[in-house]
């Protein structure tokens, strides 16, 4: 095995190159041989999973193995790492039953290591062989764990590129702001976790160490807001299930985990009895990014106020507004709060995405509903919606 300095720079090196690669072929054959440098292996494949089925994308080996071949997850030992979801070392494959034996017969191998792609519902598996009988280190292992996981995201950040491409023609600003920005979000996002990981247990010195355990914490809140982001998208394909939702209950439970953060009183008014026929996922995306504005824009207030009350009813829809006391708005832009990342506040005093209103607005549109804001700068904001009513 190459010394520590050597190998973690070339995983540093693959990681980078896979958050460039711009075709599954691409991924494949930058991690193939990847696996059989860290493991000092005489083959290495990369795996695919079609269904029931392992088909061999890829390989970097001294001769044929398995290349464009396809079996059945119960009959290869990458099948068994997908389905059970860990690695699996096998020194000698003539004494395990778990290994197809004539299968190998033909070919070089002798002893194998399978590592699946994500631990959670794999999507594949990375395997390296050797000639002879061998057993690589539970260090070298985990380095090919470590390169699974930034191939798992290689491929997801693939297939939402191509999605991209194939939707930004045919659908809305919305969702394809959305896409875009979660691509540009993912390259980073898995070269910083990679490389973090990496650090985190090949570094002596405490401070690098607490370092890399930093930016771990960091990139984990990145993918939480890129799956925010994605509930976005969502929207537009979501089937809608409208029902009789208690909008006071509701938003009673999401207010509780952010009374709990704000780190100050706030003055929160909900209004017992409301209620709207909404879609129930929609209705809590949409109260849970309103509510999230309140508390964030208000958290320069010494004395933070937030108000969720119906203000009128008709005989289809009611109309409710969010009202807070925070750092308000222009009003003469008033009409570029609903557009998709688009900001009316500098980022570094309150960061966002820019996403949550035009959410909003959108979920409104679909239920046939209607949105209009005011505010001033400096004196707060309130955000009337009109909804079906219950009835």
């Amino acid at each position: 095995m190459k010394d520590p300095a050597a190998t973690g720079q070339l995983l540093t090196s693959v990681i980078e190159r896979l958050s460039t690669a711009d075709s599954v072929e691409r991924v494949t054959s930058i991690v193939a041989r990847a696996v059989r440098d860290l493991m000092d292996a005489d083959g290495a494949t990369f795996v695919l999973r079609e269904d029931e089925k392992c088909f061999y994308a890829d390989e970097d080996a001294v001769g044929p193995l398995w290349k464009g071949l396809r079996f059945p997850l119960t009959a290869c030992v990458s099948g068994w790492a997908m389905l059970h979801r860990e690695s699996v070392v096998i020194p000698d494959i003539y004494v395990d039953e778990r290994v197809p034996h004539d299968a190998y017969r033909p070919t070089f191998v002798q002893s194998m290591a399978m590592v699946p792609i994500r631990r959670e519902a794999p999507i594949g598996a990375l395997g390296a062989y050797w000639s002879e009988p061998h057993e690589p280190s539970a260090e070298q292992v985990r380095l090919v764990e470590v390169l699974a996981n930034s191939a798992a995201v290689a491929l997801e950040n693939l297939e939402l590129r191509g999605a991209v491409v194939r939707r930004a023609a045919e659908r809305d600003h919305l969702e394809s702001a959305v896409h875009t920005l979660v691509h540009d979000l993912r390259n980073p996002l898995f070269a910083m976790l990679g490389c973090a990981e990496l650090l985190v247990d090949e570094t002596d010195p405490d401070v690098v160490r607490e370092f890399a355990r930093t930016i771990l914490r960091s990139g984990q809140r990145l993918d939480a807001q890129i799956d925010r982001m994605l509930a976005v998208y969502r929207i537009t394909h979501a089937e809608l299930r409208p029902e009789a939702v208690d909008l006071t209950a509701l938003a009673d439970e999401i207010a509780q985990p952010l009374l709990r953060g704000a780190g100050r009183d706030v003055d929160l008014d909900i209004e017992d009895g409301m209620r709207a026929h909404l879609d129930p996922v929609m209705a809590d995306l949409m109260l849970r990014n309103l509510l999230d504005n309140a508390f964030k824009y208000t958290g320069r207030q010494e004395a933070p106020r937030i108000r969720l009350a119906r203000t009128s009813a008709g005989p289809r829809q009611d109309t409710f507004v969010v009202a807070d006391n925070g750092a308000g708005f222009d009003p003469l832009r008033t009409d570029d709060l609903f557009r998709p990342l688009t900001r009316l506040h500098d980022s570094r005093d309150f960061p966002g995405t820019g996403l949550g209103l035009a959410s909003v607005a959108r979920i409104v549109e679909l239920h046939g509903g209607a949105i209009r804001a005011e505010g001033r700068v400096g004196q707060g904001a309130s955000f009337y919606l009109s909804l079906p009513n219950a009835a």
